[in-house]
């Protein structure tokens, strides 16, 4: 009897790899973030987050969707996929980056005199890592890929702090960056020649057929990517010319992201995708809802417990980790956290496992129209955490629209795609343990340092003993499978 594709080790190991791969560079900026901000004043610090903000906008632009597009398939196939380009492909490419390098080059040279060439190069520099990154992923190369990554962290952190303490000077921080990126990718570079050069053994000729789904999955991602990243920062955008700005920097601060969460979201979707592209048990759509289920269970075991600390000890969050200043922020923080329960669940994984982009993106371009037209109208009924909450009511609508199109794809009801009693029960046990943790707590503790380290504790100790449990769960409910069979 052929075995279904059960949840294992290797799906749960993948996601781990990839998500240790992208938090160190992300941590890394949220550190120095934070400290940047207390160290330098106003206006430089504009300079500087302005250069971030639009740098992130404009490498989504330049890498077109690959980063996520090229997860969908196995080493070989991949590679296969990059033979199979042709040369003017790579020579448009190379031009498109180069024009959007040097728009992004003028905006910093308005900001910043005489940063123009070095944020042309840093721009280059930064797509092709990220292009580095996404490859060494499809490889496998995750161990090579984290350390990398890891130190990259250190010595970033180590840049900004060491001018920030002989004298802040934004132009040093770009070319100390441009440099670490440079040698950062020649080491990617090395690592995956060698991969590269051993898949070439295996290339097969890809149909006519197959190569338009694969190219038409490609435009369709690289649409969504863009469009996510507008959705990201589509609200502060438009605030930032309406409001003024003190209540532009609480709203900035309490709509703060994370900066594991989207990672944590993608690294177990991408897993999943991997997992089926990588599996010959995976081709039926049917044969991968047990992973869908387990990958739920994941998510859920620390999406939930999340959003119930945030929720029940946000005026403790926002006082340590920003300041007492931005405790006005608290009800604009709880409405931005209000989107994690739905993060429980990758909507999107089985989609793009079935080369359906065109849904994905249509969701993306509607979730973002949506977010717009209900912004003005919630602003006026409840203010700025309106303007946050337009943004949560559209992604519920996405996620409802994804799993509706899904259902219909594989032609199963939603309710076997979705593991609902599972998710209520831990939703609501999480939500009761986190509540009575959180007035024994404040009844204990009367500082606020005392009150937030002690609900992080708690919040840790959740998260850790549900993952410990479900994958005990996982482990024992695959190995009766395969006694049986």
């Amino acid at each position: 009897m052929q075995k279904q594709n059960h949840p294992s080790k290797s799906f749960t190991g993948n996601s781990l790899y990839i998500f240790a791969a992208k938090f160190f560079p992300a941590l890394a900026f949220s550190v120095v973030w934070m400290v940047v901000s207390k160290k330098i004043d106003t206006t430089q610090y504009g300079v500087y987050q302005k250069f971030w903000t639009q740098l992130f906008v404009f490498y989504a632009i330049a890498t077109i969707g690959f980063p996520v597009f090229i997860l969908t398939y196995a080493p070989a196939k991949a590679v296969t996929i990059i033979r199979q380009l042709n040369r003017k492909f790579f020579g448009y490419y190379l031009i498109f980056s180069g024009i959007l390098a040097g728009i992004f080059a003028l905006f910093q040279e308005q900001n910043q005199a005489g940063s123009g060439i070095l944020s042309f190069v840093l721009c280059l520099a930064f797509i092709a890592v990220v292009l580095a990154d996404s490859l060494m992923l499809v490889f496998k190369s995750f161990k090579a890929l984290i350390s990398i990554n890891f130190i990259y962290a250190i010595l970033f952190c180590i840049i900004h702090f060491q001018i920030i303490q002989q004298g802040y000077d934004f132009q040093k921080i770009l070319s100390g960056l441009l440099i670490l990126c440079l040698v950062r990718l020649a080491v990617c570079i090395f690592f995956i020649r060698k991969t590269y050069s051993d898949s070439l053994n295996t290339l097969e000729e890809i149909p006519e057929k197959e190569w338009k789904k694969i190219k038409s999955l490609w435009i369709q991602l690289g649409i969504n990517d863009i469009i996510t990243v507008l959705f990201r920062w589509a609200d502060k955008f438009i605030l930032s010319f309406i409001i003024a700005k003190e209540l532009f920097a609480v709203y900035f601060n309490g709509t703060t992201e994370i900066p594991f969460l989207p990672i944590l979201f993608s690294a177990v979707s991408s897993a999943a995708v991997q997992h089926w592209a990588n599996n010959r048990l995976a081709n039926e759509s049917h044969s991968k809802i047990p992973l869908l289920h387990y990958s739920s269970r994941i998510l859920s075991s620390i999406m939930f417990p999340l959003f119930f600390f945030f929720v029940l000890f946000r005026i403790e969050f926002l006082s340590v980790v920003f300041s007492p200043d931005y405790i006005s922020a608290a009800w604009i923080f709880v409405c931005t956290q209000l989107v994690l329960p739905v993060r429980a669940y990758p909507f999107t994984a089985l989609l793009q496992s079935e080369h359906r982009g065109d849904i994905i993106n249509k969701g993306a371009v509607i979730d973002f129209i949506l977010a717009c037209i209900l912004m003005y109208p919630l602003y006026l009924l409840m203010g700025l955490p309106g303007v946050a909450l337009s943004f949560v009511i559209s992604t519920y609508w996405q996620a409802a629209y994804y799993l509706i199109q899904t259902s219909k794809i594989i032609k199963l009801p939603i309710a076997a795609l979705i593991p609902g009693g599972t998710l209520i029960r831990k939703f609501l046990l999480y939500g009761t343990i986190m509540f009575i943790a959180f007035t024994l707590i404040k009844i204990v503790f009367n500082s606020t340092w005392s009150i937030f380290i002690s609900g992080a504790i708690t919040l840790l100790t959740l998260t850790f003993v549900s993952l410990w449990y479900d994958w005990n769960k996982s482990n024992k409910t695959t190995k009766e499978y395969e006694h049986t069979t």
